[in-house]
């Protein structure tokens, strides 16, 4: 699996595993073109929630960890529910019903409250 994908990843899954909820990155037995980039399939909780991409061109680390953040959260709220429920993850303030989103900090990837973005934590800090 390619090396750049699992470290750009690592503090995605740190975020999932902080919510509860496990995660691993299996080989893409359909990976496509090389050139296309690097691929991998998402396990989160025992369910196969689909299939991450990181395409040839997104070349810094925290553009890696961004990009794989907002694909990881759509696949999570797309295709996982535990008792019946849609995942929000990743849980943004206790009094918000909302999940926080990926965005692009100063420094670092952060994920942020979208009701005005005042409320903010690194990817792979989150509590």
């Amino acid at each position: 699996m390619d090396v750049s994908l699992l470290e750009a990843f690592e503090p995605v899954a740190h975020d999932l595993r902080a919510a509860g909820l496990d995660c691993q990155l299996t080989e893409d037995p359909n990976p496509g073109e090389p050139a296309a980039g690097a691929t991998a399939v998402l396990i989160v909780s025992g369910v196969k929630v689909g299939r991450l991409t990181l395409g040839a061109s997104v070349l810094d680390t925290a553009s890696r960890t961004l990009y794989l953040a907002a694909q990881t959260q759509r696949l999570v709220q797309g295709n996982l529910s535990i008792g019946g429920r849609v995942i929000e993850w990743p849980p943004c303030l206790p009094s918000h019903t909302h999940p926080m989103m990926a965005t692009r900090g100063q420094r670092t990837p952060l994920w942020t409250c979208p009701l005005g973005g005042t409320i903010s934590v690194p990817i792979g800090e989150h509590p």
